[in-house]
């Protein structure tokens, strides 16, 4: 069995509102839409507007959505959604944990299987900007604060073909536009400390700074002294208008992470690093709307991601990404041609670990050397990530064609050139979704899709495995969908069926002690079928309800073996209720169920099973209590508790097999208790 540094090493390896509205039928006109807000990613599902000098009367349908713009297929949750999900401890991207689809591989870890697809395989956006490490000491509080997200978009896929190079699924968050008066956030946690301030500087410009910084680390590694952790993130926005019609926004975010354990070995202090990372963006951007009602945005993002001491001595990369897109209406009003064409050029510097402990500094301070049980990643991390030049250039297109007052069809089609370390792949993905009423309260949502990848491993700064080896990972994705709409509630279904051709997935593929080169390059079919069940909506006026149901089977193939995923979960269900007690005071509790994953693991001399036994299931109870009192005319003050795991619930975390059976490995109880004053203007 892992040790629980490797464990958690292996795993670094990867409300109440109004239901989201439909799209409907609204009278078209001649009137050219506003700019879109900075922040706000060239909508998948917009209004395309008829041409200004089209006559009234046979204009064609305009569609406007309704308190969301997510395409059909994909979910979306709204600011308070993520805000007051309990257990979701304030972070938007563990809001989505609650929708179906969703598993995780361990109660409190938010690394997600969604639709079989593996953490590496998942991609996630901020402002249209792929973030390379989500939370911070891996599973800490985000590096995207709540207070900057405005809504989040989940598409299980088939995707928007403006995403591409993920053959799982890709989550979107958004940020607010500028605040036309000057506001800001601020909140002190046990952990951390951090706020935002935005406003206007004049009538042109606008300007945003944020952050967080780990001030209760110090406090942390006090209470744990087997433990030094430490982190920031920061967010920095400046937003010019250049004209009633164009934009230019220039965009900084970053976070630092670091996560070791101390401990005593012949006598002298070591330090075993498990996390020592950091990452920064800077996005320039250029957007215009024109009275015609075409939309272009030019956008030009430098990166730079890095990572110490595990599996490496340190790993750079240097990046550069350039993308333009392009939508216009056409058919007079009855379509939205999207297209639009992206480059990434990727520069990596690696340098490998010495193979023997390096000695201590002159001045005394202890040893820094690779985490218990991941001596393996100092051989095979080698291999598999080069000090290279990688280079991949894309171009998609696709339509929003209106067929009538309740339906749309959505073609696209997305054409990727990757190049790393000599090597070349091309893919070629089309896509075509759906959207059909029946009725006004009912849908019917067929997607089907293609989507392709490079070999994936982590979401770990700067390591990405290095010339395409076992060429690229070909996802087919199926689903049909259906949604009903009965009063303040609505239901969804969808039956999906997803097979990935060449899956790199070394954590589902098998549970075993092993962490070399082998089993990080180890192909398989990955097939995936099932149903998800979902409902939410407001019971009555101060009660809203979620609730969420999967059934679904993950399965690996290795030549004539299948096998099933590590973290196949046969049933996940959520179930959600948010209270609004009134004089400022929110509620709400969250349960948790899922089943236990397959009792197997790969070791020497023991047979993989087809069908092994499971451990057994897990509950868990998550609960948020927040009060708010006014100050002033705008200004407030809250208090947060936001506890996950209020029955302290012990899992099922790993298993330890030998010829004689297998031996459950329970952790736990774990319990996240959030702890937030907040206050703002």
């Amino acid at each position: 069995m892992r040790s629980p540094t490797a464990i958690l090493a292996f795993a670094l390896a990867s409300v109440a509102g109004l239901p989201p509205g439909e799209a409907r039928p609204q009278p078209a006109s001649p009137a050219a839409a506003p700019p879109s807000p900075e922040g706000a990613a060239p909508p998948h599902e917009a209004a395309p507007p008829p041409p200004a000098e089209a006559p009234a009367a046979p204009a064609g349908i305009e569609v406007t959505v309704e308190g969301s713009r997510a395409p059909p297929g994909s979910v979306s949750l709204s600011r308070r959604d993520i805000r007051e999900m309990p257990g979701a401890l304030g972070d938007p991207f563990r809001a989505i944990e609650v929708q179906p689809g969703v598993t995780t591989i361990a109660s409190g870890m938010p690394y997600y299987y969604i639709r079989g697809a593996p953490p590496g395989n998942v991609g996630y956006f901020f402002n249209g900007i792929q973030v390379p490490l989500l939370f911070h000491v891996g599973a800490g509080p985000g590096v995207i604060p709540a207070s900057i997200v405005q809504r989040l978009e989940m598409h299980l896929g088939p995707y928007p073909a403006d995403i591409g190079r993920l053959a799982g699924a890709a989550i979107e968050a958004e940020s607010a536009p500028p605040s036309d008066v000057w506001r800001g956030e601020g909140a002190f946690r046990f952990v951390d400390v951090g706020g935002v301030v935005e406003g206007p500087v004049d009538r042109d410009t606008h300007v945003l700074l944020g952050g967080h910084y780990a001030a209760g680390a110090a406090l942390t590694s006090a209470l744990v002294p087997s433990v030094d952790v430490g982190y920031a993130d920061y967010q920095a926005r400046v937003a010019y208008r250049l004209g009633p019609d164009a934009r230019f926004t220039v965009f900084a975010f970053g976070a630092y992470d670091y996560l070791a354990t101390l401990g005593q070995e012949d006598g002298a202090e070591t330090t075993n690093v498990l996390l020592d990372s950091d990452f920064h963006r800077l996005d320039l951007r250029y957007d215009r709307d024109d009275a015609s009602g075409a939309r272009v945005r030019a956008a030009l993002t430098l990166g730079l991601d890095q990572s110490r001491g595990v599996g490496v001595e340190s790993a750079r990369a240097f990046k550069l990404n350039a993308r333009m897109s392009l939508a216009r209406p056409a058919l007079g009003g009855r379509a939205l041609l999207r297209a639009g064409v992206d480059a990434a050029i990727d520069r990596y510097d690696v340098t490998p670990r010495a193979v023997a402990p390096r000695p201590g500094s002159p001045d005394g301070e202890p040893d820094a050397k690779p985490a218990e049980g991941t001596a393996q990643l100092d051989e095979s991390f080698p291999e598999l990530f080069r000090s290279r030049l990688d280079l991949a250039v894309g171009a998609w297109a696709d339509a929003l064609l209106v067929l009538d007052e309740r339906s749309t069809l959505t073609p696209g089609v997305r054409v990727d050139h990757y190049t790393s370390l000599g090597k070349t792949a091309l893919a070629v993905d089309p896509r075509i979704v759906g959207r059909f009423g029946v009725g006004d309260h009912v849908r019917l949502i067929p997607a089907f899709g293609l989507a392709s990848q490079l070999p994936g491993l982590a979401p770990l700064p700067a390591l990405q495995i290095g010339g395409i080896p076992g060429g690229l990972q070909r996802s087919l994705q199926a689903s049909f969908g259906v949604e009903v709409d009965a009063g303040p509630v609505r239901f969804s279904g969808a039956a999906f069926r997803q097979a990935t051709l060449g899956l790199s997935d070394p954590i589902g593929t098998g549970r075993g002690t092993t962490l070399s080169t082998e089993r990080f390059l180890t192909r398989s079919l990955g097939d995936t079928y099932g149903l998800e069940l979902g409902a939410r909506g407001a019971l009555r006026r101060d009660l809203f309800f979620l609730a969420s149901y999967t059934l679904s089977r993950a399965t690996r193939t290795r030549g004539k073996a299948t096998l099933p995923s590590a973290y196949d979960r046969t049933h996940v269900a959520h179930v959600a209720l948010l209270y609004d007690l009134g004089r400022g005071v929110r509620a709400g509790i969250r349960h948790v169920f899922y089943t236990g994953f397959p009792a197997d693991e790969i070791v020497e001399g023991r047979p993989p099973r087809a069908d092994p036994e499971r451990v057994r299931p897990f509950y868990r109870l998550d609960m948020r209590v927040s009060k708010r009192w006014s100050l002033g005319a705008r200004g407030y003050l809250g208090l947060v508790l936001d506890l996950q795991n209020a029955t302290l619930a012990k899992e099922v975390f790993d298993v330890s097999c030998d010829e004689r059976g297998c031996t459950p490995q329970t952790v736990g109880p774990i319990t996240m208790p959030g702890i937030a004053i907040e206050g703002g203007f």
